[in-house]
Parts: C-alpha cells; structure tokens; sequence
C-alpha cells in the first residue's frame, strides 16, 4: 500500500517537471520568434518609420539637434534612403551646418523620385549661397564660385519642376548678388594692379634714389682724388723746384770756379812768373 503510494507521488512530480519544462520552452520559443521576426527588414522598416515620424514631429517643433537624433537612427537601416537623407539634410540646413547638409542632400538626389530630386537641388542651391555669404568679406572669389555653383543647382530644380517659384526667384535673387560681387572682385583686382605700380613705382623710386646717393659718394670720392693729386703734384713741384735750385746753385758755384780760373789765367798772363833772366 505504501508501495502505491509512492508510485503516485513519483509520477505527479514527473508531470510537473514536464509541464515547467513546457511552459519554459513556450516561453522560451516566443521569445526568440519574437527576436527574429524583429530583426526581419519588416521590423526595421517599421522601426524606421516609428524614428522619421517622431522626428517630423521634433522638427517642428523647431528642435533641430533631437529631429536629427532621430532621422540618424532611422538612416542605419536604409542608409541609401532618399527621404531619410533629404530628412537629415533639412535638419542640418536649420543647424547651419551647410556643407554636411549638401552631402546629405547629394544622396537624396540619386532618387527615382523626381519630387525629392527637384526638392534636394532647391537645398542644396540654398546652402551653396549661404556657404558663399559667409565668405563674402573674407574670400571673395570663393563666394562667386559658391553663387555659381547655387545658380547651376536652382537651374537643375527648375528643370526638374517648371512650376518651382521658389527655385525661379532665388536664381534671379542669387543672379543679381553675383554680379554684384563680380564687381566688387574686379574692383579688387584692380586696386590689388594699382597697389602693385604704386610699390613698383616707389621700389624704383627708392631705388633711384640710392643710386643718387650711390653717385654722389662716388663723386665726393672722385673729387678728393684731384685734390690729393694736386697737393701730391705741388709737393712734387715744390720738391722739383727745391732740386732746381741746389742745380742752379750748382750752376752758379760753378760758374764762379770758372770765372775764378779765368781770373786766375788772366792774372798769371799779366803777371807771367820771372824765368830766370841770364
């Protein structure tokens, strides 16, 4: 009897065991079905989805930075999305972030979607012109270049979309700036030529005048050599004439040694010695 009894108890506590076991396999199946259906594109399309929608709605609200922390999360599932890239390029026009803006917005223009491909040349022209405002006082050249560059891309919207307004007036607007700064540039340009005489003129100036000074020193040389010349030459004089007249002196010494032989000569005829008279 105790026997059966036990038995019983064994085989309860067997079903038991199956029927955690069974329970924790069911739980344990809808967990990981859960996990691989979520991790199907469906589920990250709808995740995506859930990302762009909260960030519309952020944007706005005109809170930028959070819109774009949203369309980034939804862009790691469909990177080569044309709507969420024109997404984020729009929230990083408003931040003023012009030229990550103009990537996002080049990826948009690959769409099929010529809507999108119209809108993100519209954008990418604006940040083309607000990327050459910014240099407009600084590096004007650039700023004509960057004008150029947003004129080609209103000229793609309009193209894309006759009835584009926006595009048609911004062309015209941004038209007229660039003429403006190409005169500013050839004024530059003109003022950088005349600045350019002005120094070569004065280098030459400058250097005309140490040339001046140059020849003046050379001249002030040259005329202290005649002087010491002429004194050397009056020295010479002096010294020539000095020997001259030890020659003369010479001269007259004898001179009179000559006359007193003559005298000499004349006093001995005059007075011959006595011969001896026998």
């Amino acid at each position: 009897m105790s026997v059966g009894k036990h038995s019983a108890k064994g085989r309860g506590q067997i079903r038991t065991l199956h029927s955690v076991w069974r329970v924790t396999f069911i739980i344990f199946f809808l967990f990981v079905f859960r996990y691989a259906l979520c991790a199907t594109p469906l589920c990250f399309a709808a995740s995506a989805t859930a990302s762009i929608k909260e960030g519309n709605s952020l944007y706005h609200q005109e809170k930028y930075d959070e819109a774009l922390k949203h369309y980034n999360e939804a862009v790691i599932s469909k990177p080569d999305s044309d709507v969420i890239n024109f997404d984020i390029g729009t929230a990083l026009y408003q931040k003023q972030d012009y030229e990550k803006a103009i990537e996002a917005f080049n990826k948009a223009l690959l769409s099929d979607n010529h809507k999108i491909e119209q809108k993100a040349a519209y954008n990418i022209g604006n940040c083309k012109y607000r990327l050459g405002a910014l240099k407009m006082n600084t590096d004007l050249a650039s700023a004509v270049r960057l004008y150029r560059e947003a004129l080609d891309y209103y000229k793609r919207s309009i193209e894309l979309n006759q009835k584009n307004t926006n595009a048609k007036y911004n062309h015209e607007f941004v038209e007229k700036e660039l003429k403006i700064l190409l005169d500013k540039l050839k004024q530059q340009k003109e003022k950088g030529q005349q600045g350019n005489q002005q120094k070569q003129q004065q280098a030459q100036k400058q250097q005309g005048a140490e040339q001046g000074e140059e020849k003046k020193e050379q001249q002030k040389g040259e005329g202290l050599k005649p002087a010491e010349g002429h004194k050397r030459e009056q020295n010479a004089q002096k010294e020539m004439s000095e020997e001259e007249a030890r020659m003369i002196l010479d001269r007259y010494n004898q001179q009179d040694q000559s006359v007193a032989n003559m005298d000499r000569n004349l006093r001995d005829r005059r007075y011959p010695r006595v011969l001896k008279d026998w």
